[in-house]
């Protein structure tokens, strides 16, 4: 039988996971806290008992997904992981973990686009915080590789990592776009990407 606080953290979760679909279908802007409330199946002064406005609602919202994503990363790569095989892994749990949670990169898209975080200062200054430590682990792996052997020494690590993370957001771009209901491949998507972040797309022939 769950207690108090466990059946509390799984009401706060359903209700942020009902915010994803909300602000996702609807922008930040649009969504009322009663639609929310609805998708959860609560009340609306029940919703206020565990968020105190909108913004905190969109806010923790956010934040949660990402630290959840976070927890991933650090559980599944570790020192014992090679430089390459962790770079294979840090892709593939990405688009594993986007595809079962599109909605919320639909929003992440929306912040980006519209720049809705500038008006929203902690938020903002979060998820910069959150994209620095992803970044900094990247290069930390990076790094490793070039002592490796097994990444040039002879590249910028800022930009090596720059493209990986490109080549990864374009992918789960293109994935939260398509019909729900296509099959979505993590590990051969993975296995593409660090195919072509390896060996490039280019023949030896050249133009």
């Amino acid at each position: 039988m769950l207690e108090k606080s466990d059946r509390r953290e799984e009401k706060r979760k359903r209700i942020m996971q009902a915010a994803l679909k909300i602000f996702s279908r609807k922008g930040y802007t649009p969504a009322a806290v009663d639609e929310v409330a609805a998708e959860a199946g609560i009340g609306k002064g029940t919703l206020y008992l565990y968020f105190r406005d909108k913004e905190d609602l969109f806010f923790s919202t956010i934040i949660s997904v990402i630290e959840d994503l976070a927890s991933i990363i650090q559980s599944e790569i570790t020192e014992r992981l090679s430089a390459i095989e962790a770079l294979h892994k840090l892709c593939r749990l990405q688009f594993e973990f986007f595809s079962k949670n599109r909605d919320f990169f639909n929003i992440y898209l929306t912040i980006l686009n519209y720049n809705l975080l500038r008006n929203y200062t902690n938020l903002f200054q979060s998820l910069v915080n959150k994209q620095k430590l992803l970044y900094e682990f990247e290069v930390g792996i990076v790094e490793r590789g070039k002592r490796e052997g097994c990444i040039r020494r002879d590249m910028d690590t800022g930009l090596i990592v720059s493209s990986f993370q490109g080549m990864i957001h374009d992918v789960i771009s293109k994935m939260c776009f398509d019909d729900a209901s296509m099959t979505f491949n993590a590990d051969e998507k993975a296995k593409f990407v660090m195919r072509l972040f390896l060996e490039g797309a280019g023949t030896s022939s050249g133009v």
